[in-house]
C-alpha cells in the first residue's frame, strides 16, 4: 500500500465540501487530478469510498468507516510537524564532540568560549574520553565527531586530518638545561641527540605517542634511560613541572601560562611531526555547525602556536613550526 498524507487530504476536503470541483479549488489542484487520486486510493483499499452522481457526492459504507481514521491520521501529521521541525533545528544546532582529556583541558576551553561570542546558537557538547571510547562513541552515533590522533584505519568511520603536531622537550625551570640548547626565546630548541642521559617521565611504550616518540629515538642512536612510565599525557606534564624528570610531548598538550614552572623546547633533527584528526561515522550526514567548529579550533590552534613557539627559526627565517 502506498498512501500519502496527500490522498487523505485530498479525501477529506471532498468530504468536508461535499463535492470534488470546491475540494479541487480548496487544494489548488486540477478536478481530474483530484478524481485520479481517488481513483488511487480506491484502488489501493479495494473499496469505493464515494457514490457520485451529477448533483451530489456521499460517502459509502467503506468511506465512512475510513473518515474518523483519515482525520486521525492528518491531525496527528500536522500536530507533529512543528515539533519535528523544532527538533531538526535544535539538531542543527547541536555538535557533540568526544575528545582526549589533555585536548580538553589545554586547547577546548579556548574553543569553547570563542565560540560563544562567534556561534552563540551553537549548542555545543564536549566529552572529555580515552580515545578507545571517543571511537567507539562515534561509530556508535552517541558523538557527531571525535578529536585525536588516529593513525590506523578505523572500521565504519572516515578520518580528516585537521593538522599537524610536533613533539617538545619539556622540564622543570629547576632542572639544569640540557647541552647545546641555547639560551633565550629565540632559541628553544634541541635536537634529539642532545637529550640529556636521565631518567624521562614517558607514557607506557605500547601506547602509539609513545612509539613514536621511541622509533624517532632509536633511529637517531639515542639511548633511553628508563624512567617512571604514566598512562595519561597530563601526569607527564604535571610530573616533569614537579621536577621527576624531563618528558616529551605531543605539543597540543603544552601548558600555556607556565613558563614560570616549565621549559620547553621543540625537538629538531628531525622534527616529528604527527597528524590530529578528526572522526566522524562514515556515510553519517555532517552537522551543520562542524564547519564553524572546525574553522573556530584551527584559530585556537593557530593562536597556541605563537604563544608556545614565540620566536624565530633557528636559521634566521620566520618559520614556525607546526603545533
Amino acid at each position: 500500500m502506498n498512501l500519502s498524507i496527500r490522498h487523505f487530504k485530498a479525501f477529506l476536503a471532498i468530504v468536508h465540501t461535499r463535492g470534488f470541483t470546491r475540494a479541487a479549488e480548496q487544494l489548488h489542484i486540477s478536478q481530474p487530478g483530484l478524481s485520479l487520486m481517488m481513483q488511487e486510493m480506491e484502488s489501493q483499499l479495494s473499496c469505493r469510498l464515494f457514490e457520485r452522481t451529477t448533483r451530489s457526492v456521499r460517502l459509502t459504507a467503506a468511506g465512512q468507516r475510513l473518515m474518523p481514521v483519515a482525520q486521525q491520521v492528518v491531525d496527528e501529521v500536522e500536530a507533529i510537524v512543528p515539533v519535528l521541525s523544532q527538533l531538526s533545528e535544535k539538531r542543527r544546532r547541536t555538535l557533540r564532540v568526544g575528545v582526549p582529556p589533555i585536548f580538553s583541558a589545554t586547547v577546548m576551553p579556548n574553543v569553547y568560549m570563542k565560540l560563544r561570542e562567534t556561534q552563540p546558537a551553537l549548542d555545543l557538547h564536549i566529552q572529555d574520553l580515552p580515545k578507545p571510547e571517543v571511537e567507539r562513541q562515534v561509530r556508535s552515533g552517541e558523538l557527531d565527531c571525535g578529536l585525536g590522533v588516529f593513525p590506523r584505519h578505523i572500521p565504519e568511520v572516515s578520518r580528516r586530518t585537521l593538522f599537524k603536531f610536533d613533539f617538545i622537550y619539556l622540564e622543570s625551570r629547576a632542572a639544569p638545561p640540557p647541552r647545546a640548547r641555547g639560551r633565550g626565546r629565540a632559541a628553544r630548541r634541541i635536537r634529539w641527540d642532545d637529550l640529556p642521559d636521565v631518567p624521562f617521565v614517558e607514557l607506557h611504550p605500547d601506547m602509539e605517542l609513545q612509539e613514536q616518540v621511541d622509533k624517532c629515538r632509536a633511529a637517531r642512536g639515542v639511548r633511553r634511560t628508563d624512567g617512571i612510565r604514566m598512562n595519561r599525557l597530563e601526569s607527564l606534564v604535571g610530573m616533569a613541572a614537579a621536577g621527576v624528570g624531563p618528558t616529551i610531548i605531543p605539543s597540543f598538550a603544552a601548558p600555556v601560562g607556565m613558563d614560570a614552572q616549565i621549559s620547553t623546547a621543540l625537538l629538531v633533527d628531525p622534527v616529528l611531526s604527527l597528524g590530529f584528526h578528526l572522526i566522524m561515522k562514515r556515510g553519517r550526514e555532517q552537522p551543520a555547525v562542524l564547519e564553524a567548529f572546525t574553522q573556530t579550533l584551527l584559530e585556537v590552534i593557530e593562536d597556541r602556536r605563537e604563544r608556545i613557539y614565540p620566536y624565530a627559526a633557528a636559521d634566521g627565517s620566520s618559520e614556525v613550526p607546526g603545533l
